[in-house]
């Protein structure tokens, strides 16, 4: 999984608003405060209702509803990071399972090599992510046990 496919999946260039050359460029990024345009990019990749994306941010949908009310235009830098890491997470179950759509459907599916939990509820923490990326990889390599 490259750094240029989660720059994709966070709408590249016209939706980051600038060009990022590497991971502490993004770090920069994530840390001046995402374009909100990102994340409804995301959200729209992925098919997320609006409590999905608010529990993946940490937040209520109140608190995204008004942020967008008041006109925000940027993620807090905490809100950024787990946005990053949700694209993070996302391509490589796009790499893994090779289709876009089996992904999302992947993600929102209970999964028994997590203990039948949902991967997007896991990711809401990095110890859950871990153990996300963990599964992607054991199923990428055949190993399942």
């Amino acid at each position: 999984m490259g750094d240029n496919a989660i720059i994709a999946a966070l709408g590249g260039i016209k939706q980051l608003g600038r060009r990022v050359r590497d991971p502490l460029d993004m770090a920069d990024l994530i840390e001046a405060g995402l374009p909100r345009a990102v994340m409804q990019h995301l959200r729209a990749h992925l098919a997320l209702t609006e409590a999905e994306l608010a529990a993946a941010l940490g937040v209520s949908t109140k608190t995204l509803q008004r942020q967008n009310a008041r006109g925000d235009s940027r993620l807090t830098a905490q809100q950024g990071d787990r946005l990053y890491r949700l694209a993070r997470i996302t391509t490589l179950a796009e790499e893994v399972l090779e289709d876009a759509s089996r992904a999302r459907e992947w993600l929102h599916q209970p999964q028994r090599g997590l203990g039948s939990r949902i991967p997007l509820e896991l990711i809401r923490t990095e110890a859950g992510a871990r153990e996300v990326e963990d599964l992607l990889g054991r199923i990428e390599y055949g190993v399942f046990s």
